[in-house]
C-alpha cells in the first residue's frame, strides 16, 4: 500500500483499521469546530468489543488503566499456568 491520507471522524477512521494493521501511521487531531457534543465518544465506547477484558468502572478509565492491565496479565498468566 502506498502512502495515503484518511480524513474524517474517529469512527470513520476506524472503518479502515483492517487496512492499517501492521503499518506505521501518523495521526493528527484537528480542532473540533463543527462537532457537537452528541458526537463525542468515550474511551469505553471506542474500546468496547475490541479489548479482551476491561472493566469499565469508574467511567474515567484512565485512572485505573495500569491496574486493569496488570490484572489482565495476571489472569492470563494464571490461566496459562493452570492449563499446563
Amino acid at each position: 500500500m502506498e502512502q495515503c491520507t484518511f480524513e474524517g471522524t474517529w469512527e470513520e477512521i476506524l472503518l479502515h483499521a483492517s487496512e492499517l494493521i501492521g503499518r506505521r501511521v501518523k495521526l493528527t487531531v484537528l480542532p473540533s469546530e463543527n462537532l457537537q457534543s452528541k458526537n463525542e465518544v468515550t474511551l469505553n465506547q471506542v474500546l468496547e468489543g475490541r479489548v479482551g477484558r476491561i472493566q469499565f468502572q469508574p467511567p474515567n478509565l484512565s485512572d485505573q488503566t495500569g491496574e486493569a492491565f496488570t490484572q489482565l496479565l495476571a489472569d492470563k498468566y494464571e490461566s496459562s499456568r493452570l492449563s499446563q
